[in-house]
């Protein structure tokens, strides 16, 4: 299971306080999507026919997991700048050495790791993957991989921006954007497809055709956001027949474009959306909730007043079976907010209490957990409207509807942690390093 990750809230919120409007820098697809196909022959490694969607029998998952008795989480995660991988109760497996990754994704069969490692902080990126047995470490696509896509036009690299297992496959989504000289993130709203397993590589979608994506539980559909659009396609990237979603760029007053937060329902048959209205410092702000079915046209649900923007940076605000958002007002307080939720139609509002940090929704959408007072100090809140103390931590992700991990800890001194509704927290791993990232499957 993978949760997509999100501008920082603190980037979103110094921005905002700032006040500071600058151009986002944007990406011409002129010039660059006639250079498509060119670029991809011109690849390293075989590319297959873009809109060829894998057959099962090519990339089914290996046929010897578990299939009976309780099922079992696995984690990849950065301990010292090098890829830890833990499974069950371990004991942890170190696969990398050499330091400098950054970010880590796990296949949802514990078996293959896709990573992202920089020589420094400051240089281009390498993507590789690795098995979770440490074999076959291998390059997908290093930085001359990067700069040839597309003409540079001035920038100094391209670079990845997202990168995500299709689930039940060893194949990767990736998008990309352009670094340049000074602040900024220039995306592409690209698509490409890596499978994992024979390096080869496919452009499915050309700039300004593509955009970050989520995809479905079932792996067979994208929701492709772009800062005006949101629509659904097939996984090769070729149309589904949906309607499309349209709305007002939102204002970031920052050179960071905003890309709204679709969710998929559990069956993968539609996507809803909480879109927030286009100037966040408006007097009065809006959030506008949306659903699209795969094959049928969008529907706006309604339009609540409140404020979606601050809370989206982090998670998506609709709940994971469609029926219900989340979203804030401020009090009399200067910088204190309350937190609501309701139907995504807006009836039956629900104030939970002050808040300063969302975190997400449980899988059920009975809970949702969110922080107040110190950020660390989680709390678990219900429908009713009534909330608990959870734990202390950061970066909580759920792996069933009572359970989830997370990080606890401070910079420099972080730990992994298995957390549960009534349970007590158990240690996972103690991974170095000042920033951790991880992913988890649970088989």
């Amino acid at each position: 299971m993978t949760v997509r990750r999100t501008l920082p809230l603190l980037l979103l919120t110094a921005a905002l306080a700032a006040g500071a409007c600058a151009g986002s820098p944007t990406f011409s697809p002129g010039d660059a999507a006639t250079a498509v196909a060119a670029t991809v022959a011109a690849m390293s490694v075989p590319a297959t026919a873009a809109g060829a969607l894998p057959t099962a029998e090519e990339h089914a998952l290996p046929t010897e997991l578990p299939t009976a008795g309780a099922p079992e989480l696995v984690l990849a995660y950065t301990d010292g700048g090098n890829v830890a991988f833990l499974a069950g109760a371990g004991p942890a497996s170190h696969l990398t050495a050499g330091g400098g990754i950054e970010q880590v994704r796990l296949s949802d069969d514990g078996r293959k790791i896709a990573y992202t490692r920089r020589a420094a902080v400051d240089q281009p990126v390498e993507l590789r993957a690795v098995n979770s047995d440490g074999s076959e470490d291998s390059l997908l696509m290093g930085p001359a991989d990067f700069d040839a896509l597309y003409p540079l036009d001035g920038a100094l690299h391209h670079d990845l921006s997202e990168f995500e297992f299709i689930p039940g496959t060893h194949l990767l989504l990736v998008n990309t954007r352009s670094i340049f000289e000074g602040p900024g993130l220039a995306k592409h709203d690209d698509l490409l497809r890596i499978d994992s397993d024979t390096l080869a590589r496919t452009m499915l979608l050309a700039p300004g055709t593509g955009g970050d994506f989520t995809v479905s539980p079932d792996g067979r559909y994208l929701a492709l956001v772009r800062p005006d659009a949101i629509e659904i396609r097939l996984a090769d990237g070729s149309p589904s027949g949906s309607g499309v979603i349209t709305y007002e760029p939102v204002i970031t007053y920052s050179e960071y474009a905003y890309y709204a937060q679709p969710v998929w329902n559990p069956g993968s048959s539609m996507i809803g959306v909480a879109i927030p209205s286009s100037d966040p410092l408006a007097p009065a702000t809006t959030g506008s909730t949306w659903q699209l079915p795969v094959g049928a046209p969008a529907t706006l649900v309604s339009t609540i007043s409140g404020q979606f923007f601050l809370m989206s940076a982090y998670s998506p605000l609709v709940s994971p079976d469609l029926s219900q958002v989340a979203y804030s007002r401020p009090t009399s307080t200067p910088n204190v907010w309350n937190l609501y939720r309701a139907s995504v139609d807006g009836s039956g509002e629900t104030l939970l209490g002050t808040y300063n940090v969302w975190m997400s929704w449980s899988p059920d959408s009975a809970h949702l957990v969110y922080s107040s007072g110190d950020p660390m100090s989680l709390l678990l809140g219900d429908r009713a409207g009534g909330s608990a103390p959870l734990v202390s931590g950061t970066e909580l992700r759920w792996f069933s509807p009572e359970a989830f991990v997370y990080l606890s800890g401070s910079m420099g001194a972080w730990t992994l942690q298995r957390g549960g509704l009534g349970a007590p927290s158990t240690l996972l791993a103690s991974p170095g390093g000042d920033f951790v990232d991880y992913d988890f499957a649970y088989r």
